[in-house]
């Protein structure tokens, strides 16, 4: 369902489903939420330091008084210690939605686009008294789609559209050396995603025994070596069947096995079918 909006000659419609969603938390959680990514655009905001943060392409330490911005599609996970106190923001805002609301991707929202960069944006005292002031008008909104929940989810993007200066995705944040060595394994995974990837493979280009290989990508990321490469996969299947391409292609492209595999796997990690997702 739409509803119309109409001004002077000009027709915008908007969807009726809710826009975003907002939450505060602060607090700890017995089973952090492993990798993931979603459809979404989210906007973390954390209060707290985060010391091995798996975004994109890198395993990063972000400091407290952080905004990540997280574009849909994008392999994340913020924070991983059960029984750890974390205090945060969460803005997740439907891709869909903002698309249809400005009649495609303005420039001055790059994070709006499938396949961006995550940005992460230090806020001074000043900065972060104010987005969280335009952060807590989304957060007790009690009708997301009410005429003052959209100003307040426009006034917020109107701020985080002057915060974004062109170097915010490439933050110089701390690494340790290991770190750094993961973030060379993740880097070539997503370089060949579209290529048979084997443990074995990835030991001998990097001179490491696979088994040492294996222990330091889990302490890391805090999944199995073998269950990121499938995750990544998913997520390029995800782009592509957006894109318009068939389950068949797809599943070549990706160098699954079989059509069977593929939809196995497809479904297993994001709850529906290749073909249903195609078609949503």
């Amino acid at each position: 369902m739409k509803t119309e909006v109409r001004h002077d000659k000009t027709s915008l419609f908007f969807p009726t489903d809710p826009p975003f969603d907002a939450a505060y938390r602060k607090g700890s959680t017995e089973t952090p939420v492993g990798p993931h990514q979603h459809d979404a655009i989210e906007f973390y905001y954390t209060l707290t330091p985060l010391p091995d943060v798996l975004i994109d392409n890198r395993i990063i330490a972000v400091p407290a008084d952080t905004l990540i911005i997280i574009p849909p599609f994008c392999v994340h996970q913020l924070y991983h210690e059960a029984n750890l106190i974390y205090e945060r923001y969460v803005i997740l805002i439907q891709e869909q939605w903002l698309s249809n609301a400005f009649c495609g991707i303005p420039a001055s929202f790059p994070f709006m686009e499938s396949g961006s960069h995550p940005f992460f944006i230090r806020l001074d005292k000043e900065l972060k008294n104010d987005f969280i002031e335009k952060a807590e008008s989304l957060v007790s909104a009690n009708m997301l789609t009410s005429p003052s929940a959209l100003s307040s989810l426009f006034l917020f993007l109107n701020l985080i559209s002057g915060l974004l200066p062109a170097s915010a995705h490439r933050p110089s944040f701390r690494q340790t050396a290991a770190q750094k060595r993961i973030n060379q394994i993740i880097s070539y995974i997503n370089v060949h995603i579209h290529e048979s990837l084997e443990i074995s493979d990835l030991a001998d280009h990097f001179y490491l025994n696979p088994d040492y290989l294996a222990r330091i990508f889990k302490e890391h990321v805090h999944i199995s070596l073998g269950h990121y490469i499938l995750l990544q996969r998913i997520t390029e299947a995800q782009k592509l069947l957006s894109q318009g391409y068939t389950v068949s292609e797809v599943q070549e492209a990706l160098a699954f096995s079989s059509y069977a595999h593929f939809f196995k796997t497809f479904k297993k990690i994001t709850g529906i079918s290749p073909s249903r997702y195609r078609d949503v």
